[in-house]
């Protein structure tokens, strides 16, 4: 990746930036203890459930817990990297969005080279 694309590398940097702020929100770090990150996704599961029920109620919260957990967990997982790691990652995922078609045909040939 000598030349990025720079709509991939800003919009990469939105997400890096975005997940980053959600970390320090929820106090996420990488060696959280297993209780902690159960915990974590409890409370989210539960904010979740009342949100989405008409009456405000956490009745439903279990409903929303796998869906957190891949939230919580993958966040985990992103605080571990550092700053260039997170850049990297999320301009990857974001490439394919922008890119034109000789971009993406480039970056495929790279691989194969």
């Amino acid at each position: 990746m000598d030349e990025r694309n720079p709509h991939g590398l800003a919009l990469g940097f939105r997400r890096a930036r975005g997940k980053t702020l959600k970390i320090k929100e929820l106090g996420i770090t990488p060696d959280m203890s297993e209780d902690d990150v159960n915990d974590l996704i409890k409370t989210l599961a539960q904010t979740k459930a009342k949100a989405e029920s008409e009456d405000g109620s956490i009745e439903r919260w279990k409903e929303y817990v796998k869906g957190q957990a891949w939230y919580v967990e993958d966040l985990k997982r992103f605080s571990a990297l550092g700053a260039k790691e997170r850049l990297e990652m999320e301009y990857a995922q974001a490439f394919p969005d922008v890119a034109s078609e000789q971009e993406m045909l480039s970056e495929l040939q790279d691989l194969v080279a």
